[in-house]
């Protein structure tokens, strides 16, 4: 996808001198949301995931050339519908930018390659805590899916279990 730019604000796919900021802005979003001590990104982790293997994609936005955010993102299957499905799984921007639709700016971002891509849909996932974050998702039409139960194996769960063939 293109960069977007539009009143100071640019979007742009993220490089590998982005890395640092992203885990930057990792930190800052696990701080909000009361999860620091669930971090264990590193750049190491980061470049390899984002620029060797591409499992993700990531990207940065600026303010003047000054980044204030960031998004990442990678694709599933969905056997249902056929095609891929674009899987959001952050999107930050620092407290003093926020409210000035640069968040929906993204999200259209993300939209438009979710639609190069031909994917068939867009999910990401909303903490309950986040009340702005649902209001927004219904504002903007986004279905909520509460018929839906998220399961989860951490790595010493995937560890453990993959020894029970």
């Amino acid at each position: 996808m293109d960069s977007y730019q539009e009143g100071g604000i640019t979007i742009r796919p993220a490089t590998e001198k982005d890395v640092p900021t992203i885990l930057k802005f990792i930190l800052e979003l696990a701080e909000f949301e009361g999860a620091a001590d669930q971090i264990q990104s590193t750049e190491e982790g980061l470049q390899e995931v984002l620029f060797q293997r591409k499992g993700a994609e990531a990207l940065i936005c600026e303010m003047e050339q000054v980044p204030i955010g960031f998004a990442i993102w990678a694709y599933s299957f969905s056997t249902f519908t056929g095609k891929q499905t674009l899987y959001i799984d952050d999107i930050y921007i620092q407290q003093p930018f926020r409210g000035r639709g640069i968040g929906s700016k993204i999200f259209s971002w993300l939209a438009g390659v979710a639609f190069e891509k031909d994917c068939a849909r867009m999910d990401w996932y909303c903490m309950e805590t986040n009340v702005a974050g649902k209001e927004y998702y219904k504002k903007i039409g986004a279905e909520e899916i509460d018929w839906f139960r998220v399961y989860r194996f951490n790595r010493e769960k995937i560890e453990a279990y993959r020894r029970t063939i």
